[in-house]
């Protein structure tokens, strides 16, 4: 029964991600900001709300009824007739109305017990030592398996001599789960009064585990927060164009590591080329050219550390036939776009770029015209990447549609998609 109703909210969290880009438009979160796809996340499920005025106040902090609230929904669903609490808290609680069933929930459930009476008290943020023995529990309750060894981890918490005693058993678990990660000095701080960024963190890790922490795994610094080797650094955009730093083009994780204790920058690096070209690719199959009249689309996918340059080439009437007197183009944001009067196009550039860097990743080009040269050709042709392989341009159509088979002849890199 745990398992199925577990199963019924990573299905919803499916279900909801499909049919909407992205549920949490907050205008007060950053969607670079480390805690932006767990509000998100939380956000769909509906376990958290945001306010009328369209924020999500991620440093605002959540009080212990709230705290259980979301929990005791998050693994058992909302209360009703059937899963109403068959126990009743013998605390003479003095919780608000609406919040006492969700503590007698939690007792029936064994998320509190008589001994935790902390949570007598009425109306105050949940700390983070609680948390993480509510969260522990829970884990519990749905049947996991506890890790046996979790000595590894008292080492590496920087405070944990500082940790009261009735939390560290909870929190070295939770750790262990890979639900907690703590803060980038090392430091758990179990007194520390807990957010509603950092409780969206640590519910989503709680019902899904492709979420949860390798603890094991080198956190790398991007853009100002910390993420793993295959963390998706967007995870605002479909699955199939996600991208992590092990998809910049580095010779191995190691290299990266000695390049990032010289003073290197993720900025730097070359995106893998088969997921710079799936970009550019959309670019591409979005171009629509009447004889005068050019649209097409950029979406807002690629990573921070990518830019990308859609450059337009062409003449707006015939008179200025000449390779010097030939207008240009820049698109350098997302976005939808129409340009008139291209009269005569000279070619159209696909191209990503490292952020602090001019040599590109890879490039796709659309051209009318033979190289450096004023004769036409008779059909517009587009080229991927090495110049060397040309095919006729079909308006709306994507690389797949050219060839399955097309190698990349500078590094012998197919494109498996």
């Amino acid at each position: 029964m745990k398992k199925r109703i577990l199963a019924t909210f990573l299905s919803a969290v499916t279900l909801i991600s499909c049919s909407s880009a992205l549920a949490a438009d907050y205008s007060d979160v950053n969607q670079s900001a480390w805690y932006a796809s767990y509000v998100n996340k939380i956000s769909e499920l509906n376990a958290f709300s945001g306010y009328e005025d369209g924020t999500f106040r991620p440093d605002n902090q959540i009080t212990q009824e709230e705290f259980i609230k979301t929990v005791v929904c998050l693994i058992c669903g909302e209360l009703n007739e059937s899963n109403a609490p068959t126990v009743k808290n013998t605390w003479n609680s003095k919780w608000s109305s609406w919040a006492v069933p969700y503590l007698d929930k939690a007792f029936e459930l064994g998320l509190i017990t008589e001994q935790d009476t902390m949570f007598k008290l009425v109306g105050i943020p949940c700390n983070r030592g609680e948390m993480a023995k509510v969260i522990t529990r829970a884990v519990e309750y749905l049947k996991e398996d506890s890790v046996a060894d979790t000595s590894t981890y008292i080492t590496k918490l920087k405070d944990y001599n500082r940790i009261k005693e009735e939390y560290k058993p909870y929190v070295l678990q939770a750790y262990a789960k890979g639900i907690l990660s703590g803060y980038d000095d090392g430091t758990f701080r179990d007194d520390g009064l807990l957010t509603r960024a950092e409780a969206s963190s640590v519910l989503v890790r709680l019902i899904d585990k492709k979420e949860r922490v390798n603890s094991d795994e080198t956190l790398y610094d991007y853009f100002g927060r910390k993420v793993t080797w295959t963390e998706p650094l967007r995870t605002d955009v479909p699955e199939q164009y996600q991208v992590s730093i092990s998809d910049h083009e580095v010779i191995s994780q190691a290299s990266y590591d000695r390049a990032m204790a010289n003073g290197g920058s993720i900025s730097k690096y070359e995106l893998n080329r088969s997921k710079a070209m799936m970009f550019e690719d959309l670019v591409l199959q979005s171009i629509k050219y009447d004889g005068d009249t050019i649209t097409l689309t950029v979406p807002d996918y690629l990573p921070e550390s990518q830019r990308w340059v859609v450059g337009i080439v062409y003449w707006d009437n015939d008179k200025d036939y000449d390779l010097s007197n030939r207008k240009k183009i820049s698109i350098t944001e997302p976005g939808k776009y129409s340009y008139s009067g291209i009269n005569l196009l000279y070619n159209i550039g696909i191209e990503v770029k490292p952020k602090e860097s001019d040599s590109f990743t890879s490039y796709v080009e659309v051209t009318c015209h033979k190289p450096l040269s004023l004769e036409r050709l008779d059909k517009p042709e587009v080229s991927f990447n090495n110049m060397h392989t040309n095919f006729e341009w079909v308006q709306g159509q994507g690389y797949k549609d050219y060839t399955k088979d097309y190698q990349f002849e500078e590094n012998d890199i197919e494109l498996n998609w």
